[in-house]
């Protein structure tokens, strides 16, 4: 059981690190979305790809480099900040969202759909 945290840890950073050097998605839309929306989704994910590593850095730090029987200062900047970067998160990943929406309303005003039979 001492393990699961190490492994959460494990594959956030890494989900991080390949979403923040490796995930290419946001720049192949630029040849369908205007430019200044496209930069600002590539910093949106970049931001969140940040964020991941660092709740990854936090929780671990959190779990395995505090006591929570002799809580200090450390112990509450690091679950402080597991708790603050979860929303931020949450909020990048929904202003991606609509963004992405925003992107298909305008997509189908351009080309409605053809009817089937």
């Amino acid at each position: 059981m001492e393990s699961i945290p190490a492994i959460f840890c494990f594959f956030t950073a890494a989900a991080g690190w390949f979403y923040l050097f490796y995930s290419r998605a946001a720049h192949r839309l630029c040849l369908v979305e205007d430019q200044r929306v496209n930069r600002a989704r590539i910093r949106l994910r970049r931001i969140g790809a940040s964020a991941m590593i660092l709740l990854a850095v936090a929780f671990a730090v959190g779990y395995y480099g505090t006591d929570a029987k002799e809580p200090t200062a450390m112990f509450a900047v690091a679950w402080l900040s597991v708790l603050l970067l979860l929303p931020v998160m949450l909020a990048i990943g929904l202003a991606d969202l609509r963004l992405t929406r925003k992107l298909r309303r305008s997509r189908s005003q351009v080309a409605p759909k053809e009817k089937t039979r």
